[in-house]
């Protein structure tokens, strides 16, 4: 016989997943009518297929807050890489510190190898 799903606890563990994720709190805001409409789309004939599909609408909900709360950190950590760079780009100019000329260089290169553009310029102020 097989084993009846319980779609609630796995939607009660995904939200404490969720809780523990860093910066989920910056993840862009979703319409909560996402997990509905698959739920509309597809018209669950039994209680069974209801909720597999609430718990895939859980799934891909959790899966988007990640990806949020990703490239809300990349989006951070560029800028502090930024801010280091413009600092040793400044420093570099003056020749007591021309040792970080190379680290200069080579941070450079991996920016437009990564994002293919120059290093935008520091922002004034």
């Amino acid at each position: 016989m097989k084993k009846k799903v319980d779609a609630e606890a796995v939607l009660k563990k995904l939200a404490e997943m969720r809780k523990s994720i860093p910066y989920i709190e910056h993840a862009q805001p979703r319409s909560g009518d996402e997990g509905r409409m698959m739920l509309d789309d597809l018209a669950p004939r039994t209680e069974e297929e209801f909720e597999y599909l609430a718990i895939a609408a859980g799934l891909e909900s959790l899966a988007a807050d990640v990806s949020s709360a990703i490239e809300y950190a990349r989006a951070q950590a560029t800028e502090k890489a930024l801010e280091v760079y413009y600092t040793a780009e400044e420093l570099a100019r003056d020749p007591a510190h021309a040792d970080l000329i190379p680290h200069v260089e080579a941070m450079r290169k991996a920016y437009e190898r990564d994002y293919g553009k120059p290093i935008p310029p520091k922002p004034k102020g």
